[in-house]
């Protein structure tokens, strides 16, 4: 059998081949641009194994021409090479997502429940058969490494970004047929690109509030359109696949039909009392609802539950009220700042961070003195 021996290339990779400065050649990422944080790259393959046949002064297509030539069954297994030196080697950071996608999943939303009819090598059979479901699998796992380790934040969230962008573009292409694996594929994607996109508005966030602003409503109507897609008369196809766990464990959510409770009651009051437009008060009055919902679920003290109320609020808002935010009209700000004290809740999970804080103060500044008498209850959240 022929003899292997490793050969590891001493090229560099292409940053610090640029600034002419000597790479270890660490892989993923070499020392110097982990401590630059820059963008590392290699041009060849991180690890080259070549045979002693290889090795030989006879080139690789006579190698393969003798391969084929040959009638010995044991050299007939023996495959040709299957690509010039240039190929690029295994992703070693797309394995490091998928392990923490194994490692850390259990701790995202509804995975465990997900977990208790559809195991981890069935969602990634359909994630291999949906592109546009794996990339975004390895989006929100990027992302979540970018949380946790704020050391490497940026270049986590570089790939997030280019593997989200994938994904939206892979899913932009579908075909109008759908069968029902793919509408399994489309709910995952759904919830999946819903989490990721509520955390990376919510907690990277940059620049002043008002882009802010700008940038969160831009999520709402992606996310309310990207679910209108994948939900529009699917609900009942879903209901006979491996998903009906899940999709039970989100009918445990208290109806939007419920009444109010104190807190939300007082603050639709409030409102009342000052909005004379009729189709603008019902649409806050939908609005708030929605909070209440929110709120129910947390009190169940349910974990997961509480999440995915909270992940789901954004779609069970009024289109109308996106609008009405993104004027920055004071009463829908307000019921964004009441938003941020139920996230605040859940200040632990790396999904929400200080995102409700951060709405809280931002909005009280953002309004002024007239409204802090609105903004009192979401206060207390923070005390």
């Amino acid at each position: 059998m022929p003899r292997r021996t490793h050969k590891k290339s001493r090229n560099g990779c292409v940053e610090c081949k640029r600034r002419h400065v000597k790479c270890d050649e660490r892989r993923p990422i070499c020392s110097n641009c982990v401590a630059s944080e820059r963008q590392c790259h290699f041009a060849g393959p991180a690890l080259s194994i070549i045979s002693s046949a290889q090795a030989s002064p006879s080139t690789s297509h006579d190698f393969a021409s003798a391969s084929s030539a040959t009638n010995s069954p044991a050299q007939q297994g023996i495959p040709a090479p299957c690509g010039p030196a240039s190929d690029p080697p295994v992703n070693l950071l797309h394995v490091e997502l998928l392990h923490n996608v194994f490692v850390e999943s259990a701790n995202w939303v509804d995975a465990r429940d997900v977990s208790s009819s559809m195991s981890f090598p069935d969602m990634l059979k359909i994630g291999l058969e949906a592109p546009y479901l794996l990339n975004m699998t390895l989006a929100i796992s990027a992302l979540n490494l970018s949380i946790t380790k704020p050391d490497h934040r940026r270049f986590y969230r570089h790939h997030a970004t280019q593997l989200q962008n994938h994904a939206l573009t892979n899913f932009n292409s579908l075909s109008p047929h759908i069968d029902q694996d793919a509408c399994i594929s489309m709910f995952l994607f759904a919830a999946i690109l819903g989490i990721y996109l509520l955390c990376d508005t919510l907690v990277l966030r940059e620049g002043p509030f008002e882009g802010f602003i700008g940038r969160f409503v831009q999520y709402l109507r992606v996310h309310q359109g990207i679910r209108a897609v994948t939900a529009e008369g699917r609900w009942d196809v879903l209901r006979g696949t491996k998903l009906k766990p899940l999709l039970a464990f989100s009918e445990q959510l208290p109806s939007m039909e419920s009444d109010l409770g104190p807190v939300c009651e007082a603050l639709f009051e409030r409102i009342e009392a000052t909005e004379k437009d009729a189709a603008r008060l019902n649409v806050f009055r939908q609005t708030i609802q929605a909070l209440q919902l929110v709120m129910t679920a947390i009190d169940l003290k349910k974990d997961h539950l509480r999440i995915h109320a909270l992940v789901a609020w954004p779609v069970m808002v009024s289109p109308k009220y996106v609008d009405l935010l993104a004027s920055n009209q004071g009463e829908a700000l307000v019921i964004l700042a009441y938003y941020g004290a139920l996230i605040h809740s859940c200040r632990d999970h790396w999904v929400f961070q200080d995102g409700g804080q951060f709405l809280i103060e931002s909005v009280t500044q953002f309004l002024g003195p007239p409204w802090r008498e609105w903004l009192e209850w979401p206060w207390q959240a923070l005390t």
